[in-house]
């Protein structure tokens, strides 16, 4: 049972999601982007955009999971 839960966790993480900028501050270099595969909004860093982003954007990207909790990475606007 806790084998097929690490198998669904880890494929929730590994596959493209998309979602919404909730927010983002350019000149901090940080935002949340909002989904609706969870209640929790997802950190974005700028370091890890593709595309130019601003709030109200789609954007498509893959989950890691930090220390810190879940960080969208390879963020592109769709």
């Amino acid at each position: 049972m806790l084998r097929n839960l690490l198998k669904n966790v880890n494929s929730w993480f590994s596959k493209e999601k998309t979602g919404k900028i909730k927010f983002f501050n350019r000149k901090k270099g940080y935002g949340f982007i909002e989904t609706p595969h969870s209640d929790q909004d997802i950190f974005v860093h700028a370091s890890h955009l593709t595309d130019r982003i601003s709030k109200g954007d789609r954007v498509s990207f893959r989950i890691t999971q930090t220390e810190k909790g879940p960080e969208a990475r390879e963020v592109a606007r769709v």
